[in-house]
């Protein structure tokens, strides 16, 4: 891979590891109701950090911008098909984490009337606005990883973890499964970035040794 090969890795990497960093970090209310964590969100003290973070998991998202750039030129006639899924994915988490973050906003802009929303109404907000950002986005990420696994010229092992990472991103709504797709993309960045950074001899005489062995 040339320059663009290793920006590709960057860009998989800042999804990798800023989304959940944003999405752990954040607060937002989501999975088992908590009066507790509802207030938290809600307080002025942590309007600024909400905000902040859902700005990093937007930027974040944008990086599958970068990645599916360059790797599309790799699947051939499939490419135009993954370039499609990644603008899907980076739209969806751009999208919920504005959702996310705008729930601060709200409370920040709308002062004292807006403190008599009840609880399970930020909560319902919350949760929907976390499934955009990060479920609907996991699962265009998700098809992304089975195309790359199905279609693209991968070592075995990278192969393999695609193909377990793309069902992991499909099923990203029950959350668990999350944690597995975020570690391909870091897994899967880091190797396109380490491949791009080979020298280009080191490169051409793994191929030749590569092809040697297929010929004998």
């Amino acid at each position: 891979m040339d320059d663009t090969g290793r920006a590709a890795g960057l860009g998989l990497l800042a999804y990798g590891i800023g989304t959940p960093l944003a999405f752990i970090s954040i607060g937002s209310p989501g999975g088992d109701f908590s009066d507790q964590v509802i207030t938290t969100y809600m307080s002025s003290w942590h309007w600024p950090t909400a905000i902040t973070l859902a700005y990093l998991g937007a930027f974040a998202a944008m990086g599958l911008l970068v990645f599916a750039n360059r790797m599309r030129h790799e699947l051939g006639s499939a490419g135009a098909a993954l370039w499609g899924l990644a603008v899907a994915a980076t739209a969806a988490g751009v999208i919920g984490w504005f959702l996310v973050g705008g729930i601060a906003v709200a409370f920040a802009e709308g002062g004292q009337p807006l403190a008599g929303v009840p609880h399970p109404v930020v909560y319902m907000m919350s949760e929907m606005s976390n499934l955009v950002a990060v479920c609907c986005s996991a699962f265009f990420v998700g098809a992304v990883a089975l195309m790359l696994a199905a279609r693209a010229t991968l070592p075995r092992w990278l192969r393999v973890a695609s193909y377990v990472a793309g069902p992991c991103g499909l099923l990203a709504a029950f959350f668990f499964p999350l944690f597995l797709l975020w570690l391909w993309a870091i897994a899967f960045g880091a190797w396109a970035l380490t491949t791009a950074a080979r020298p280009q001899g080191a490169a051409a005489g793994g191929d030749r040794l590569n092809a040697a062995q297929r010929s004998s």
